[in-house]
């Protein structure tokens, strides 16, 4: 056999094993099965997701603080650190303060969202607070795979 025909051949058989893998990986991570490596969504963002536009609104715009977004916020927070660790004369103290101040502005805004979540479900009924029970468990099923028991084996 001649040296070309071998080597396109071999080239066949690499490519015909390059699309079966991409085939059975994409299988196998959309299969719906086995989703153990995802973790479960985080309680403080489904709290958040549940309150209303404007009160999401408020509380974003509080926590941006004179920075005028959160968003604008969290990045000269990051900017801060970036400097701190690029300066000729690195102090280790002044960069833990801003460190606590921004996990200080962090847990106060996780705080926030924790009343009025909390002040949400004082207004609803037992039935409404049952429906936001089965949303959220739900939600916690879908993304976490293990993570939670399903439904079915709680009863």
């Amino acid at each position: 056999m001649r040296l070309w025909l071998k080597l396109l051949l071999a080239g066949s058989l690499a490519l015909n094993l390059a699309v079966i893998g991409l085939a059975a990986g994409a299988a196998w991570r959309f299969s719906g099965k086995e989703k153990h490596w995802r973790r479960p969504p985080d309680i403080g963002a489904m709290m958040f997701r549940e309150l209303d536009r404007d009160t999401r609104k408020a509380l974003r715009q509080a926590a941006g603080g004179d920075h005028g977004s959160y968003a604008k916020r969290r990045r000269a927070e990051g900017e801060a650190v970036i400097q701190a660790l690029r300066s000729a004369e690195f102090d280790g103290a002044a960069l833990l303060a801003g460190l606590r101040t921004q996990s200080e502005a962090r847990h106060d805004f996780h705080t926030k969202v924790q009343e009025a979540w909390v002040r949400k479900l004082e207004a609803m009924t037992l039935h409404e607070r049952a429906a936001l029970a089965d949303r959220l468990e739900e939600r916690m099923q879908r993304s976490g795979g293990r993570w939670h028991e399903r439904r079915e084996k709680r009863d």
